[in-house]
């Protein structure tokens, strides 16, 4: 990342309408090359001589000299696949937030896509065409993906279980028949319980599918199908969050897979029977 855009970013001993003038920047880049001091100032709700001292105290002449510098920084910063540190600070504006987190979401789902191959989701699909049954491991926010998956697969004519409580995770792990399919959902692909689960369904013959940001971690080396999904190096605050994101978007790519290949009059009665049944 370039230094003046790591210095608006940072705001570091800048002053309250400095911290404005920088997040309009930042935010409204586009805009600028039309927008003369003037018009800058009255948008930031400052004065045309501040706007000049700010950019003096940022090293420049003045505010044109600023502008050709910053809007040329900005196009390489933005063309670049990694934005550098996005950190959020505490006198980050909600606007310079939001398009922290939304630059993060995008880049995230964007890295999980580049990862993910064809090839990944017929491997899916040929163990999933084998069996009727479905049993997902995940513990916390990861469970929301457990049962979004679940709900699903119910429309693939797939049966799907999902616990919440691990002990009975352990129980469902070693009942389990043989023919049906473990679909573990951890980010570190390291959590101690869930690595004694791909072990016992590893030692029964149960067939193993992985969401992780970790394909080198314990757990991917016992599955038989690995998705990865980008987590987050820079925020790790928002790190889950982000995992569960590209979780979430594997979850959908593999279900619409599914539904091509199975008998869709089928699938259709269930989905009408359970409209009726059901309100959401």
């Amino acid at each position: 990342m370039s230094n003046l855009i790591k210095l608006l970013q940072e705001k570091e001993e800048f002053s309250n309408a400095e911290t404005t003038i920088a997040d309009y920047l930042l935010a409204n880049f586009r805009t600028l090359p039309s927008m003369s001091t003037r018009q800058l100032a009255q948008a930031t709700y400052s004065s045309s001589a501040a706007i000049v001292r700010f950019c003096q105290k940022l090293g420049f002449g003045g505010y044109t000299e600023f502008r050709v510098k910053f809007l040329a920084e900005m196009m390489r910063y933005i063309e670049s696949p990694q934005h550098g540190e996005l950190k959020v600070s505490d006198r980050d504006s909600v606007q310079a937030i939001l398009n922290k987190v939304l630059t993060i979401e995008v880049e995230a789902l964007k890295e999980t896509n580049n990862m993910l191959e064809p090839a990944i989701f017929m491997r899916a699909l040929h163990l999933l065409s084998k069996t009727t049954h479905i049993d997902f491991y995940a513990m916390d926010n990861n469970l929301d993906i457990a049962n979004m998956g679940a709900a699903s697969f119910i429309m693939a004519n797939k049966c799907s279980t999902v616990h919440s409580a691990m002990t009975v995770q352990y129980l469902q792990a070693t009942g389990a028949p043989k023919d049906h399919v473990g679909f573990i959902i951890s980010r570190t692909g390291e959590n101690r319980m869930l690595l004694d689960i791909a072990h016992l369904l590893k030692l029964r013959g149960n067939s193993i599918i992985l969401i992780t940001a970790a394909r080198d971690s314990s757990i991917a080396a016992l599955a038989d199908v690995i998705f990865p999904v980008a987590s987050n190096k820079k925020m790790e605050e928002l790190g889950n969050r982000v995992f569960l994101l590209g979780a979430k978007f594997v979850m959908d790519v593999l279900f619409a897979v599914l539904m091509t290949h199975v008998d869709y009059s089928n699938a259709k009665q269930k989905e009408q029977w359970l409209s009726k049944k059901f309100y959401y």
